[in-house]
C-alpha cells in the first residue's frame, strides 16, 4: 500500500508525463484489445453448438471443370440421399438449401429468409428450442403437415412476441404451416451468413421422386461419429466414390475420383476460412501499433529514469535495496499500465460498436463479438506485461553505475550517458520501422480499394431501386399464372410518371449466384482444354432490363414485344460468352438449348456485366426474356426501376402498385443500387478502414517519438549549444546540427521499414485488387510522407535549439 500511495503520488506530480502515457498505452491497448475481441470471436470461439468440433461440411465437385474446377460445390437430392444412406462415419448426415418466403404476418405481409431443413438438421446441432419443440424427422416425412420453428427475432417483430405462438397456424407462401417452436435469442443456421434465417421448416425430399441428380442445390452437413476423425471421414468419401466409379450404374452423373468427387472440411473452418487472412493481417496490424506505443512510452521512462537518477542514488545510499526499488517501479508502471488498460477497453468497447455496424456483411459471426472474459484476460496479460517491464526500466538504467557514481554525476549536470542515448535512438528507428510498414500496408489497401471502386460494373447504378418479389406455389401455380403477375406489373411500373424504365430479372447484378448451367451450344466441337458446354449465369429478364442499367448493346438487337409466349425461342448473350465459344466469329443465329427448354436463336451482344463480383472476372451470361414460356416460370425475381428524380420517391408508387395487383405480396429487400454496389465492396473497405485508422495512430505515434527524442536532446545539449554560440555558431550551425540527427534517424527508419514492408506485405497478396504487394508507387509515396512528417516532427525542438540565449543558458548551468 505504501508502494502505490507513492506511486501516485509521483505520478501525480507529473501530470503530462502520465496523461502521455496513459494515453499511448490507452490507444496500444485499445486498438489490440478490440481486434482480438474480433479474432476471439470470430476464430477462436466455437460454433454454438453440441461439440461443434465433430460438425463438418460436405462437398461435391468438378476438379476438371473449367477455369480451375467447381470446388465446394453443392449436392443434388439423389446424391445426399446415397450419402445419407452409405455413410458410417458421420452419426447423421443432413441437408438444407436457403430460400426467401412470403409470411403472413400480424399486420402486413413479410418476407424473410428461411432454411428448409432436413428433419434431423436442428435436433442434429443440439440447441434445445426456447419453447416448444424442435422439427424431427417425422415433419420431414413427404406429405407431412407442413411445421416450423422460428427465431426468436422474427418472433417477437412479426408476432409481437405472442405467449401462444406455438401450435399457432400462419400462412407461408399461402400455405398453412404450424408454429411448433421458438429458437433462442442467439441461435444461428447456417452460421456466419449476413442474412440470417429466421424460419426453418422441412425438406420433405420424396425418396421415390428425389429428382435430377445433375441438379445441385443442397448444402450438406454431418456430425462425426466419436472417435471418428475428419482424416478418416475423408477416407470414406474416397471408398464411396471409387465405389460408385466401379459400379458405373449412373450413366453421365456417377461420382469419379477424377471429375466428380467427395470431399469434407471442418464447419468452423468454412464459416471463417475466407476471413482468416484478413483478421491475421488485421491482428498483426495491432500489435505493430502496440509496439509503437510501448516504445515511445519507453522512450518517456527512460527520460524520467535519467531525471529520477538522484532520487534512486539516494534511496540506495540510505539502505534501500534492489528488490523493494524494484517493486516500488515496478508499481508505478503497473499503475500506468492498469490505467491504460482501462482506458483501453474503454476505448475498444465504442470501437468494437463501429466494427459491428461496419462489419455486418464482411465478417461472419459479426453479431457474437464482444468483450467477454478471454478479451478482459487478454487485456490484463498485456497490462501486466507491459507495467513490469516499463516499472523495470528506470532500475535497469540506474543499475548500470553505482549509487555513489550516479550520486556525484547527479550533482551537477549531465547530459545522460552516450549508451542510453543510443538505446532512445534505436528505439526511434523502430518506432519509425514498424510505422512505415503499416503506412505501406494501408496505402496498398487503399490503392486497391480505390481501383475497386474504379471497375467499370457493365451498368449504370444511379438513380436505380431495387427489390424482390416472391411468388407463392399456393396462389401462382403454374407458368401462366406467374407469367401473367410478372407481365401486368412490369407494364403498371413502366406506366409510373415517376419512373423512367423499369424492368424484371431473375438475379441481380454484380454479385450474383452462380449456376454452372448445361447448355446444348449447336455445332459446338469441345477441345482438350477448351470451354465446355456449360454457362455461370442464366437469367431471366424482362424486354426493359438492358435499356433499364444501360448495358451497351455491341451487336444484334434487344428484346422487345416480338418475344412474346408463342413466338420463336430468342436469347441474348454477353461479350464474354460470345467470344468463348464463338471466337472472332459472330454469334448472331447461332443456336444455344438450355436444359429442359428449346432451342433459341441468339438475337443479340450485350457488354459484360459483372456478376461474380467486382473483383472477379466476368463469367459467361445467357438472357433469356420474360415474356416466353421458356423462362416465365420463375416464382422469385428482382425488381429494378430507374427514377426520373430522386430514387425513394418511387418506392411508395412501386408498393401501391404490387398491393392493387396482389395485396398478399410484400416488396422485400428494397435498396438503391448504390447501396448493392456498396454492399459488393464491404469487406475490402472495412479492412481499408480500419488499416488507415491503425496506420494514422501509428504515424502520430512515430511524430511523438520523434519529436520527444529530439526535444529531449535538446534540452539536455542547453549547455553545449550555449557554448558554440559564444564561440561564434550561427543559428543555422545549431539548426543543422539537430536537424541532422532527427534526417539521420529518419533515414534508419525508412530503411528499416522498406526492407521489412518488402517481406511482410506479401502476406497481403490475396486481399489486394490491381496491384500487388511490392507496388513501387505506393512504397515511394508513404516513404516520402513518413520522411516529411519526422523532418517536421524534428523541426520544432531544432528551432528552439537555435532561440537559446548564450548567456542565459551558461549562466544556469
Amino acid at each position: 500500500m505504501n508502494d502505490l500511495r507513492y506511486a501516485l503520488r509521483q505520478l501525480s506530480k507529473n501530470p503530462g508525463f502520465t496523461v502521455v502515457t496513459v494515453l499511448c498505452l490507452a490507444l496500444g491497448i485499445g486498438a489490440t484489445s478490440g481486434i482480438f475481441s474480433v479474432v476471439n470471436a470470430v476464430l477462436l470461439r466455437p460454433l454454438p453448438y453440441v461439440h461443434p468440433e465433430r460438425l463438418s461440411r460436405v462437398y461435391t465437385e468438378f476438379p476438371t471443370f473449367p477455369n480451375g474446377g467447381l470446388r465446394r460445390f453443392a449436392f443434388s437430392a439423389p446424391e445426399y440421399l446415397d450419402l445419407h444412406r452409405d455413410a458410417t462415419s458421420w452419426e447423421t448426415v443432413e441437408a438444407w438449401l436457403r430460400s426467401a418466403v412470403n409470411l403472413a404476418g400480424e399486420q402486413e405481409p413479410t418476407r424473410v429468409t428461411a432454411a428448409i431443413v432436413t428433419g434431423g438438421m436442428l435436433e442434429m446441432l443440439g440447441v434445445p428450442p426456447l419453447s416448444g419443440r424442435l422439427l424431427t424427422r417425422a415433419d420431414d416425412e413427404p406429405g407431412a403437415p407442413l411445421t416450423a420453428n422460428i427465431s426468436f427475432g422474427l418472433w417477437q417483430r412479426v408476432f409481437g412476441g405472442a405467449r401462444d405462438i406455438v401450435g399457432r397456424e400462419i400462412l407461408v407462401n399461402g400455405t398453412k404451416c404450424t408454429v411448433i417452436g421458438v429458437m433462442p435469442k442467439d441461435f444461428r443456421f447456417p452460421p456466419g451468413e449476413v442474412d440470417v434465417p429466421e424460419l426453418w421448416v422441412p425438406l420433405q425430399i420424396n425418396p421415390a421422386r428425389p429428382g435430377s441428380r445433375s441438379s445441385h442445390g443442397l448444402a450438406v452437413l454431418g456430425r462425426l461419429k466419436p472417435g471418428i476423425s475428419l482424416a478418416q471421414a475423408r477416407d470414406e468419401l474416397a471408398s464411396l466414390v471409387r465405389q460408385s466409379q466401379q459400379n458405373g450404374s449412373i450413366a453421365g452423373h456417377s461420382l469419379h475420383a477424377d471429375d466428380h468427387t467427395l470431399v469434407a472440411y471442418g464447419l468452423q473452418d468454412e464459416v471463417v476460412g475466407n476471413i482468416k487472412p484478413a483478421l491475421h493481417m488485421l491482428l498483426g496490424a495491432v500489435c505493430f501499433v502496440l509496439l509503437i506505443a510501448c516504445v515511445n512510452v519507453a522512450n518517456l521512462l527512460l527520460a524520467r529514469a535519467e531525471a529520477r537518477q538522484r532520487e534512486i542514488a539516494i534511496r540506495g545510499a540510505l539502505g534501500a535495496s534492489l528488490r523493494r526499488l524494484t517493486w516500488q517501479f515496478v508499481t508505478e508502471g503497473l499503475v500506468l499500465s492498469l490505467a491504460g488498460a482501462a482506458l483501453g477497453l474503454f476505448l475498444a468497447q465504442g470501437g468494437l460498436q463501429l466494427v459491428k455496424a461496419s462489419s455486418e456483411a464482411s465478417i461472419p459471426r459479426a453479431s457474437e463479438i464482444n468483450i467477454d472474459t478471454r478479451v478482459i484476460l487478454f487485456a490484463v496479460a498485456l497490462c501486466a506485461g507491459t507495467g513490469i517491464v516499463f516499472g523495470l526500466t528506470p532500475i535497469l538504467h540506474a543499475t548500470k553505475q553505482k549509487f555513489h557514481e550516479s550520486l556525484k554525476s547527479c550533482a551537477a549536470s549531465s547530459t545522460g550517458s552516450a549508451p542510453t542515448h543510443r538505446f532512445r535512438q534505436t528505439l526511434v528507428v523502430s518506432e519509425l520501422a514498424l510505422a512505415l510498414v503499416l503506412l505501406i500496408g494501408s496505402g496498398l489497401m487503399l490503392r486497391a480499394f480505390w481501383k475497386l471502386q474504379a471497375v467499370n460494373a457493365g451498368f449504370d447504378p444511379t438513380a436505380l431501386v431495387t427489390g424482390s418479389i416472391s411468388l407463392p406455389e399456393a396462389t401462382y401455380p403454374n407458368d401462366p399464372a406467374r407469367l401473367s403477375l410478372w407481365t401486368r406489373l412490369h407494364e403498371r411500373l413502366n406506366a409510373l410518371p415517376a419512373v423512367e424504365s423499369a424492368a424484371l430479372v431473375s438475379s441481380l447484378a454484380p454479385v450474383k449466384s452462380t449456376r454452372y448451367q448445361t447448355i446444348r451450344i449447336e455445332g459446338f466441337a469441345p477441345v482438350p482444354g477448351g470451354p465446355v458446354e456449360n454457362v455461370d449465369f442464366m437469367e431471366t429478364v424482362s424486354s426493359d432490363y438492358h435499356k433499364t442499367l444501360r448495358i451497351p448493346l455491341l451487336e444484334g438487337r434487344l428484346f422487345d414485344s416480338r418475344d412474346a409466349a408463342g413466338a420463336p425461342e430468342v436469347a441474348i448473350v454477353n461479350q464474354t460468352m460470345a467470344r468463348t465459344f464463338w471466337g472472332d466469329e459472330s454469334p448472331l443465329g447461332h443456336r444455344l438449348r438450355p436444359v429442359g427448354t428449346n432451342w433459341c436463336t441468339i438475337v443479340g451482344v450485350v457488354a459484360d456485366v459483372k456478376n461474380h463480383g467486382l473483383d472477379k472476372p466476368t463469367g459467361t451470361e445467357v438472357y433469356l426474356p420474360l415474356g416466353q414460356l421458356i423462362a416465365g416460370g420463375d416464382r422469385t425475381l428482382s425488381l429494378v426501376v430507374r427514377a426520373r428524380h430522386a430514387p425513394g420517391q418511387v418506392l411508395n408508387a412501386v408498393r401501391r402498385e404490387l398491393r392493387d395487383l396482389d395485396p398478399a405480396l410484400p416488396l422485400a429487400r428494397v435498396r438503391t443500387m448504390d447501396d448493392v454496389m456498396a454492399a459488393a465492396q464491404s469487406r475490402p473497405r472495412f479492412l481499408t478502414l480500419l488499416l488507415t485508422i491503425f496506420s494514422s495512430v501509428a504515424l502520430a505515434l512515430a511524430a511523438v517519438g520523434i519529436y520527444g527524442v529530439i526535444s529531449y536532446s535538446v534540452a539536455q545539449r542547453t549547455r553545449e549549444f550555449g557554448l558554440r554560440m559564444a564561440l561564434g555558431a550561427r543559428r543555422g550551425d545549431v539548426l543543422s546540427l539537430v536537424l541532422g540527427r532527427g534526417l539521420l534517424l529518419t533515414a534508419l527508419g525508412v530503411g528499416a521499414g522498406l526492407a521489412g514492408a518488402l517481406v511482410l506485405t506479401r502476406f497481403l497478396t490475396k486481399l489486394l485488387f490491381g496491384i500487388g504487394p511490392t507496388d513501387p508507387l505506393t512504397f515511394t509515396v508513404v516513404s516520402l510522407g513518413l520522411a516529411l512528417v519526422a523532418c517536421l516532427a524534428s523541426y520544432v525542438p531544432a528551432r528552439r535549439a537555435t532561440k537559446v540565449d548564450p548567456m542565459i543558458a551558461l549562466r544556469y548551468e
